[in-house]
């Protein structure tokens, strides 16, 4: 009996000490200061912007892939190229612009050509609307309407909203007279939506073959998130410092064909429906990789004592922290490989039973894993000699490397941000989806991702689905941010 008190004394004991750490921890962790202070807000006649970006908006530069109405796409983006000049003559006279494919490229020589140019980038093809779903816009989504504090339309945010806003900022400083102290480069990109082969895969490459190699390059990916967790009603921006790895895979299952008055137990269908359920029900490994927890640990201070205790002690609370995340769509993907089964098809009419089924699944991937990787974990949860594996060839990518959150370009970019942005906190992140930075990881020093714009939890969803809109209260602050990018660089 009393080796037993001892024992239970001696648990109680631990998880007082436990819990001692773990408040004394959470009271500890202060919140670090500031890169730079707030800086004061340039001013920017937003509602003229606006207007820009709503005829942007109306420019019908739709990426439907497959090589499905390319012509259509290929005059609204030589259209969209030609109202650009127009619209920004300034920047136009003091940058070399080429144009290559049916991208742009603009080359803005610095005052120090011997210092490595940066890359500001951004995509001018936006994705279809799911067709039937016009109804279900507030506004037509290629109207440009500016409507309630809004800019409503396809594109608004993903990405025409970034190229406008870097062009609005080019433009300002520019009709100044200014000159950066860097050359500084800006793409606008042709068919990102598609895999960016024809158009920021190709600028490239070119680039590379001119010997071009840049200090650091910013494309879209992060946000300014309202809500950076879930209860935690603190802005704060997010700046992805890599990007998850992009995998199409087929299955292509085979069995008996027939007339359906016939059925055997070898149908092409009830195969291909057991091997996508595989592949669901072995999902990839998971859990909190170095960037979340950094990305946690930049949030800790700012949250209120509860949430902070569970975020300034992941050593005890991750596996916590990973049933929360995955109670979240959003937040669950940045865990791990992503399974998204997206086709299916098979058979010619009701009565005749296909000897073939097919099933598209798309994978997003986390770093730890590549391509190769995991076509090997389907091909072992499918375990089907008669279901075929087969990867697509359309922009297959692996995860990108890590931009180190210690070097000079996050530095620089954390102290911009909070320039701009009222001093918001700024924590890494990494994108779920695939974007047109990944084409120059070999000819920079580090890539980024940041769409300077505020993101409530519901907004998310607005990206590639409906009812698309930029708050016109983000315009003035996010052309503000580009151009300290710009200006400040040195």
């Amino acid at each position: 009996m009393k080796r037993v008190l001892l024992a239970g004394l001696g648990v109680v004991g631990i998880i007082v000490v436990v819990l001692a750490i773990v408040i004394a921890r959470t009271m500890m962790l202060a919140r670090p200061p500031a890169a730079a202070p707030a800086g004061a807000p340039i001013a920017v006649n937003a509602i003229g912007v606006a207007q820009h970006l709503a005829q942007a908006v109306r420019f019908k530069t739709i990426s439907y892939g497959g090589g499905a109405h390319e012509d259509e796409k290929n005059a609204a983006l030589d259209a969209m190229r030609n109202w650009l000049a127009k619209t920004y003559p300034n920047f136009h006279r003091v940058a070399k612009r080429e144009v290559i494919g049916k991208s742009l490229l603009f080359t803005w020589k610095g005052q120090n050509p011997n210092l490595p140019p940066v890359l500001l980038m951004a995509h001018m093809d936006v994705v279809p609307v799911v067709p039937g779903t016009e109804k279900d816009w507030s506004h037509p989504p290629f109207s440009g309407d500016i409507s309630g504090g809004y800019v409503w339309g396809r594109g608004a945010v993903d990405d025409k909203g970034c190229l406008i806003m870097i062009l609005e900022a080019a433009e300002r400083l520019a009709s100044t007279g200014f000159t950066p102290t860097r050359t500084v480069m800006v793409a606008a990109g042709q068919d990102e939506e598609v895999g960016g082969a024809g158009g920021n895969g190709v600028i490239a490459a070119t680039l590379a073959q001119r010997g071009v190699h840049f200090a650091w390059v910013l494309d879209e990916g992060g946000m300014i998130l309202d809500e950076p967790f879930p209860g935690v009603l603190r802005p704060m921006a997010s700046v992805s410092i890599a990007e998850k790895g992009y995998l199409t895979l087929e299955l292509v299952a085979h069995g008996e064909g027939g007339h359906s008055s016939r059925p055997t137990h070898d149908m092409a269908v009830v195969r291909l429906a057991q091997a996508v359920l595989s592949v669901v029900d072995h999902p990839f490994a998971s859990g909190l990789d170095d960037i979340q927890r950094e990305k946690y640990e930049a949030i800790a201070p700012f949250v209120p004592f509860p949430q902070r205790m569970l975020l300034a002690n992941l050593w005890l609370t991750g596996p916590i922290m990973d049933r929360v995340m995955e109670t979240q769509p959003e937040l669950a993907a940045r865990l791990h490989t992503t399974i998204a089964p997206t086709i299916l098809a098979a058979g010619i009419k009701d009565n005749v039973i296909p000897p073939e089924a097919r099933a598209t699944i798309n994978f997003r991937l986390h770093p730890r894993d590549t391509i190769e990787s995991a076509i090997a974990h389907v091909r072992k949860a499918i375990d089907d000699p008669k279901v075929d594996v087969i990867e697509s060839k359309e922009s297959p990518s692996e995860a990108s490397k890590v931009a180190d959150i210690h070097g000079r370009a996050y530095t620089f970019l954390t102290e911009e941000i909070q320039r701009s942005f009222n001093g918001i906190p700024v924590a890494p992140d990494i994108t779920t989806g695939a974007t047109d930075s990944r084409h120059y990881l070999g000819i920079a020093d580090d890539v980024l991702r940041l769409d300077p714009f505020h993101f409530a939890p519901d907004d998310l969803h607005m990206i590639h689905g409906t009812n698309e809109r930029l708050a016109i209260r983000d315009i003035g602050p996010a052309v503000g941010f580009y151009m300290r990018v710009i200006q400040d660089w040195k």
